[in-house]
């Protein structure tokens, strides 16, 4: 059974890295609905380096701007351009093997799917809802029972527990997130 996936990307001064995670999830997924929501400030897309990397992003990618560095709130933009299908959430600063996402997007299951993640690449196997978002799929329907994404610190967590408390997920083996620490300062 064919769903289609809906890939929400956030950045904030990245968006070299996130044309490169969009393309590659485009390779695994190409009739992917890509959403890029920017969150950076108005200095950096002034910048002739951004204006000539936006140039780049494919046409079916659709480009939003939130003028409030916050993940949720970015998120939150996103979801209302989608209506129905699979869910994956995408940062500008790890690496996926988006053709894992595409197994766990088309498999069947019912409300979300997770999966186990690298950290610096030590296998992570989380067993509750305290788990990176992005190591997620989540079906739309399911998705908006628990919307809107808090803007506060652990807004994915939190929607995460409302998530575990409705139902187990269906859980896979392989790895989709390579998560690599970083120091770089960001607010929700």
């Amino acid at each position: 059974m064919g769903h289609q996936l809906s890939a929400i990307f956030v950045t904030y001064e990245m968006i070299e890295s996130a044309l490169q995670n969009i393309e590659r999830l485009l390779l695994s997924v190409p009739t992917a609905n890509i959403i890029l929501v920017d969150n950076s400030p108005q200095e950096y897309k002034d910048k002739d380096i951004y204006k000539n990397t936006l140039e780049r992003i494919p046409s079916k990618v659709t480009y939003l701007e939130n003028d409030k560095n916050s993940r949720f709130t970015a998120y939150n933009l996103a979801l209302t351009t989608v209506s129905s299908g699979r869910v994956v959430f995408r940062t500008d600063d790890d690496v996926f093997n988006e053709s894992v996402t595409a197994k766990v997007a088309t498999a069947s299951w019912r409300g979300f799917a997770v999966t186990p993640h690298k950290f610096d690449g030590q296998l992570q196997v989380k067993r509750d809802h305290q788990r990176p978002l992005e190591t997620c799929v989540f079906d739309h329907t399911f998705l908006k029972e628990l919307l809107p994404f808090e803007d506060t610190a652990s807004a994915d967590w939190k929607l995460l527990k409302r998530a575990y408390d409705k139902q187990r997920p269906e859980t896979f083996a392989e790895v989709i997130l390579h998560k690599i620490g970083h120091g770089r300062e960001m607010s929700a």
